[in-house]
């Protein structure tokens, strides 16, 4: 006899979380900036994993850190901040199913405010790495605004961020989406420079010193190589100019 057990997408916790907690969604997106962002705020904030999110959609993936196996979606807390962290992408099929449980978990906890995380890809300005902002709240836009975060005027988001974004408006809850440009990826400045709003934003000590200068070695890379590329296929063009193998 053959039992069937269909596996379903849920959020599982070792902890209480608090009521009305300020959440922060961390889901894999351009550059790596939300994920970088949040594995640096989880280590400088000294956050306790409380819970992860299990579903057959992410089956046969485990992450090690510190010798220790973990779900590759978790959920963090300190204090009354609750940060969903994602080291993996949700396929887009199941992407619906994925925000359907993190719904039922918000109408549960009744979130204060809801903050999500992502980057987009850059724009040819002499400001690199510069965040945009769409918010809910009239008052977080102010601040957005002292914090020199642009408004996002036209645009598409897609992804678990643009589902729990519409679901948050619809239920009043207070929503702000801040998205980095960035370039490259892995974009280590990109995080920083979102960190340094977050910090502000939510008034919560982050410094950001170490992940700037490792951000800097990375960026330094990623022009080098650039640059490697450029001359070989200059060099290129200039061989097929004469030798009978480039025609």
């Amino acid at each position: 006899m053959h039992v069937l057990v269909k596996m379903v997408t849920e959020l599982k916790f070792k902890k209480k979380l608090p009521k009305n907690p300020l959440v922060i969604e961390a889901f894999p997106s351009k550059g790596f900036v939300s994920t970088i962002a949040a594995k640096y705020m989880i280590d400088e904030l000294g956050m306790e994993v409380v819970g992860c999110i299990r579903s057959d959609k992410v089956q046969s993936i485990a992450v090690v850190h510190d010798s220790t196996p973990m779900y590759p979606i978790r959920i963090y807390m300190k204090d009354d901040i609750v940060l969903l962290f994602s080291e993996v992408n949700v396929p887009f099929q199941y992407v619906g199913e994925f925000t359907e449980a993190i719904s039922r978990w918000f109408r549960d906890i009744k979130p204060r405010e809801v903050l999500l995380l992502a980057g987009i890809s850059g724009r040819s300005t002499e400001k690199k790495h510069e965040i945009f902002g769409i918010t809910s709240d009239k008052k977080i836009r102010k601040k957005l605004r002292k914090l020199d975060v642009v408004d996002l005027v036209e645009g598409m988001l897609t992804g678990v961020s643009s589902d729990l974004l519409l679901f948050c408006m619809d239920e009043g809850i207070p929503v702000t989406s801040l998205m980095v440009e960035t370039n490259y990826t892995p974009d280590p400045l990109g995080s920083a420079s979102m960190l340094k709003i977050i910090s502000q934003l939510l008034d919560v000590d982050i410094d950001t010193k170490k992940l700037v200068e490792k951000g800097q070695e990375v960026e330094k890379m990623f022009y080098e190589l650039s640059d490697q590329m450029k001359k070989g296929m200059e060099d290129t063009k200039e061989m097929s100019g004469y030798s009978p193998m480039y025609g």
